[in-house]
């Protein structure tokens, strides 16, 4: 391969990782437990979203681009009176396949649990 093949593979890919090209992705994460507050702190390796105050059905949501590299990963350390820990709310290579490209996960007092695309909610327990 010629030094010019090169190149053109390497802006396309530099392309199709960083612009509108690749498809957005929606996380939503939601408190479901009445009356009491929770508290929610997100971030991936080159964003943190901050910690946040959830009232009941109040939503944290944010969107990026998919990328194709699959290297994406997202986490969300949940406190609430129930329980708490710190789950993984998306990456590239899982999270496609249980809720697609718009994930929405609602903290329930026994724990966080994923919307799935097809199917029941997935419900994983306070750590």
């Amino acid at each position: 391969m010629n030094l010019l093949s090169k190149i053109v593979i390497i802006i396309s890919l530099i392309y199709l990782t960083t612009c509108d090209a690749a498809p957005e992705v929606h996380v939503t994460v939601a408190s479901v437990i009445p009356a009491d507050p929770i508290t929610v702190h997100c971030y991936s390796k080159d964003d943190d979203l901050g910690t946040h105050q959830l009232a009941y059905l109040q939503p944290l949501s944010w969107h990026f681009h998919y990328s194709i590299l699959g290297d994406t990963k997202f986490s969300c350390k949940i406190d609430t009176q129930y329980g708490s820990g710190e789950y993984t709310v998306w990456t590239d290579d899982i999270m496609v396949n249980r809720c697609g490209l718009n994930c929405i996960w609602q903290v329930k007092s026994t724990g966080p649990c994923l919307q799935q695309s097809q199917g029941d909610l997935w419900c994983l327990p306070w750590q």
